[in-house]
């Protein structure tokens, strides 16, 4: 069974409408979407990171990526 949760958080009013105005968003939940895909993509550079650690030797670095 594939249950959604939803959680509550308080922001206040000024610092939301100043991140959507900054983000382009139109609606709270676009900016919470952007913010979220954001994050997973931020995780998961990270554990892509984490995971050359120490193995890539410097001729395989592409280092205009970084």
């Amino acid at each position: 069974m594939n249950r959604r949760k939803a959680v509550t958080v308080r922001v206040p009013e000024r610092l939301l409408r100043k991140l959507m105005r900054m983000r382009k968003c139109k609606t709270q939940s676009e900016l919470i979407n952007s913010l979220l895909s954001e994050e997973e993509e931020r995780e998961r550079s990270w554990r892509a990171v984490r995971a050359t650690i120490g193995k890539a030797r410097p001729g395989e670095i592409d280092d205009r990526l970084l």
